[in-house]
């Protein structure tokens, strides 16, 4: 399944092989900047030959309805990812939840982008699954992130102490949650 759509600004392309050397410009040149907030991971990872499977992966997963994935980018530059958004652990009845995720590019930030892609693959996942809730995490240290998952309309729902291995330790998160009323 190969799926592009457009928000007011952005493109925005569900997973698919042919962007490959974008995305690995794109983590490659995020590394430092997304170390707070993802896992750490090995110089190996950011190659075409790992990124290219992860692509393939993500692809197989949207096929079966596992998980979403979504990369985005601006209509002036179609072809340089500044973002992602991953919905995953889709879950049925009776949760018919998943975990929200995204990141966008660290010279991207404060210009609306995150808020703009996010709103529309919500409004696309929400199109094509039974979701009645989508679940976020985010570092208590994060407000852009905090900020963004409530303008989306996300509610907080509390503290998950030492919850995601991150820089070396457990790091405290806080949780949020998105209700589709429309379900």
């Amino acid at each position: 399944m190969s799926l592009t759509f457009e928000s007011d600004r952005l493109v925005i392309k569900m997973s698919d092989v042919s962007f490959t050397d974008a995305l690995v410009k794109y983590y490659s040149d995020n590394r430092k900047f997304f170390s707070h907030a993802e896992p750490e991971r090995p110089d190996s990872y950011f190659t075409h030959d790992t990124i290219n499977r992860v692509l393939e992966q993500e692809m197989h997963n949207i096929e079966n309805s596992i998980s979403y994935y979504y990369y985005f980018a601006s209509k002036e530059n179609p072809d340089v990812i500044i973002g992602s958004m991953s919905f995953v652990r889709i879950r049925k009845m009776p949760y018919y939840s998943c975990i929200f995720g995204y990141d966008l590019d660290e010279h991207m930030q404060g210009h609306g982008y995150a808020t703009e892609a996010c709103a529309a693959a919500i409004k696309h996942i929400l199109s094509v699954q039974d979701i009645h809730r989508l679940e976020a995490r985010v570092r208590t240290d994060n407000e852009r992130s905090i900020k963004l998952l409530e303008r989306l309309g996300f509610l907080f729902e509390g503290d998950e102490f030492k919850s995601i291995y991150l820089e070396g330790e457990f790091r405290d998160h806080y949780r949020y949650a998105y209700i589709n009323e429309d379900f």
